[in-house]
């Protein structure tokens, strides 16, 4: 216990490292032999994290304050509202995703096991959420549900994807179909 102090044991309020995401790491998995993470996030008002699925990862996301819809299992799995104080797993392998209908903001605990998702945090802190999620299938065993996003920010009433800082009020004109097409086409331009 002697390489133990307070200030490594103490992670105090508003304390922990800002991400390239909308997420702040509390414990990082390096801290803890690589067996877990734990970061806090703030999810915006009408936002929607991107639909995808970890291959190596199991998480827990506890709500601290507001709600979260989520949806576990894909476009046909299990979609439930978790209020303040629930509690709510993400197996590996399934594909998840949750957003904000509120007006207000979300906060939120996640809870990782092993570090592969902490290594993509770490990368979205070095190179950008964008490039880090192009390269998360490969690097981190990430698989994202792009292709899903019109869809439930349309049916959802969405108008942002948590953890992509955009100039989203210049974006409004456009479809969400436009949109997708753009970035499709800007992704593919960027890896070759």
């Amino acid at each position: 216990m002697s390489n133990y102090t307070k200030e490594t044991l103490l992670i105090g309020p508003g304390a922990g490292e800002k991400s390239g995401t909308h997420l702040v790491t509390k414990v990082h998995a390096s801290q803890l032999n690589n067996e877990f993470s734990v970061m806090e996030g703030i999810m915006k008002p009408r936002s929607l994290l991107t639909p995808h699925t970890h291959q190596r990862e199991d998480q827990v996301v506890v709500v601290l304050t507001g709600a979260l819809e989520f949806e576990v299992g894909g476009e046909d799995g299990e979609r439930f509202r978790a209020p303040a104080g629930s509690y709510v797993l993400k197996p590996r392998g399934i594909e998840h995703s949750f957003w904000n209908d509120t007006d207000e903001d979300v906060r939120y605990i996640e809870l990782s096991s092993g570090a592969g998702f902490q290594g993509f945090i770490d990368d979205s802190s070095e190179h950008g959420t964008i490039e880090a999620a192009r390269r998360a299938e490969d690097v981190f065993d990430i698989d994202w549900g792009y292709e899903r996003i019109p869809k439930m920010m349309a049916k959802y009433r969405l108008t942002n994807i948590a953890g992509v800082e955009m100039p989203w009020e210049q974006l409004q004109k456009f479809s969400p179909a436009d949109l997708l097409s753009t970035v499709q086409e800007k992704l593919k331009g960027a890896i070759g």
